[in-house]
């Protein structure tokens, strides 16, 4: 999901059409209070500015960035993924669809008021409020209602069962104070505005031509940070971004281009490292549009598709060949480190132009055809596309890429306006499957705004995600979310590429312990040697 960013998920976005971790905008501006300090003072850069610190509003890489390190949670994910407690102390399952959650007492928000049972249960419900228009709605679909049961007690009670639902809560349930978030349902987090938060850090600044200035945050109730200021500035050039940390202007970003890695290798004092992330890239082929719901046609470009380039032109070396619309931590996590055998298993299209003709000789379109495709002028997806286009010409389809400008080319996407073929990069924040399959193969994903681009769904596969998402981990979910896998390549409305790895460029006078389920990247950032 998110994804996302075109809003989905932390560090998800759509290539071509949302924002990933990667996603570099043209252009060559910094902000005015940007620069490198003391060994108490971490400035870090990102390729487009924070502009809203609520997730309601503010669903991207830079937006989350400080969001995590103001505004906690009541659960909240270790180094493995996995959901541990928060601003709650624990929390019950009396039945599948009742959570009961025990709140750490005495915590207050940065301002010194009190954090309130009223406060959390209000964070979590405004989500569900179409007033709000929250771009994490599709992440608390489940939430039937929330409620303060108690001085120190909420109570979340769901639809239906879904393993979901905590995963998620990790990330979107950003507890704020219920009387300012109910006065700004539109403009929480806005530099008109602000937001309070009860975490390690406090908004000292915030600007949306100089960026934000975060200031420790005395009155918080755990481990305090080591680093007592950040600065988020914004370079939006990728080579201006490198030159930045090299020279030491900034100390750092969590955005470093895997497809420039090479550049960023040998940079003096300044450690830059790629970790795998939990992405996934891919062609998303609309199923109802008019060649494209022929199912030849999709294996035809399927096997058409020459991926290694692709993933060459895009992002480089720095990811991890695809061949199924699950994310690596995904599969791991639902099959253990034998997950390879798995997904050998399942219907594969390798590159291979005889068998993509072959395909296309049985459809009703064996002489070939134009197709249209709109793609964002603003990143690098242009070659891909171009090469994609070369390829798809060998067997007879003419691609005809159309460039819109970012904006527009967002908009129409996430309108599900134009829909053809298109290259997607979706990042999620859990390693449960259940997070992902919803966008992609459901009629909820399919409705706009939503991440089902192929518009793929049949009544038994919502079923099925459905069945997925309230079972526990075993055999029986294993099973469910397999048979999904299984129809998904057998009817190619996607054609998996890679999923692409994560890069944080660090200079040595920190040390940093980042990784995939990080959420507050800061409090993982220390001085060197301390």
């Amino acid at each position: 999901m998110t994804p996302t960013l075109l809003s989905r998920r932390t560090a998800c976005g759509l290539l071509g059409g949302a924002l990933t971790g990667s996603l570099l905008l043209t252009g060559c501006a910094t902000t005015a209070d940007s620069g490198a300090g003391g060994p108490d003072t971490l400035t870090m850069a990102t390729t487009t500015p924070p502009n809203v610190l609520d997730v309601a509003h503010g669903f991207t890489v830079p937006g989350t960035l400080v969001q995590f390190a103001i505004l906690d949670s009541p659960v909240t994910r270790d180094e493995n993924g996995k959901v541990i407690p928060q601003l709650a102390e624990s929390w019950t399952e009396p039945n599948p669809v009742t959570y009961v959650f025990k709140l750490r007492k005495g915590v207050v928000f940065s301002d010194g008021s009190p954090m309130t049972a009223e406060d959390v249960a209000f964070s979590l419900l405004r989500h569900t409020d179409p007033k709000v228009a929250s771009e994490a709605a599709s992440m608390v679909t489940a939430v039937k209602s929330v409620r303060a049961t108690g001085p120190d007690e909420v109570t979340v009670v769901l639809k239906s069962p879904t393993r979901t639902f905590l995963p998620n809560a990790a990330v979107v349930w950003q507890v704020v104070p219920k009387k300012l978030a109910a006065a700004h349902p539109q403009d929480l987090g806005t530099p008109a505005f602000g937001t309070l938060g009860t975490g390690p850090y406090k908004v000292a600044k915030f600007s949306s031509t100089e960026g934000v200035t975060l200031k420790r945050n005395e009155k918080y109730w755990g481990p305090k940070p080591a680093i007592g200021t950040v600065k988020v500035t914004t370079i939006t050039d990728p080579e201006t971004l490198r030159l930045a940390v090299s020279s030491g202007e900034v100390d750092g970003t969590i955005q470093v281009p895997p497809r420039d890695a090479r550049k960023w290798a040998p940079l003096k004092d300044v450690r830059t490292r790629f970790y795998a992330g939990n992405s996934i890239a891919y062609l998303a082929l609309n199923v109802k549009y008019a060649q494209l719901s022929d199912v030849h046609v999709r294996r035809a470009i399927a096997h058409a598709v020459n991926r290694e380039a692709m993933q060459r032109l895009v992002v480089g070396d720095k990811a991890t060949p695809a061949t199924t619309i699950l994310t690596h931590p995904m599969l791991k996590a639902l099959y253990g480190d034998g997950f390879q055998g798995a997904i050998d298993q399942l219907p594969q299209y390798p590159y291979d132009l005889a068998a993509a003709r072959a395909e296309l000789a049985k459809s009703k379109y064996p002489n070939g055809f134009e197709l249209p495709a709109n793609y964002n002028s603003g990143d690098n997806t242009a070659d891909a596309l171009q090469a994609l286009a070369a390829d798809l010409a060998k067997i007879g389809i003419k691609l005809k890429p159309n460039p819109l400008p970012d904006d527009a080319y967002r908009a129409k996407r996430m309108r599900h306006d134009g829909l053809t073929l298109g290259l997607i990069d979706l990042a999620y924040t859990t390693p449960d499957p259940g997070e992902l399959l919803p966008d992609l193969v459901s009629s909820v994903g399919a409705k706009p705004y939503g991440f089902n681009f192929a518009q793929f769904w049949t009544p038994q596969l919502d079923a099925q995600v459905n069945k997925v998402l309230g079972l526990k981990s075993g055999e029986e979910r294993k099973q469910a979310v397999t048979e999904i896998l299984t129809e998904t390549a057998e009817q190619a409305p996607y054609i998996p590429l890679y999923s692409v790895d994560s890069g944080i460029a660090l200079n040595k006078r920190f040390t940093e312990n980042v990784g995939v389920w990080t959420l507050n990247i800061f409090t993982e950032i220390k001085p060197a040697g301390a």
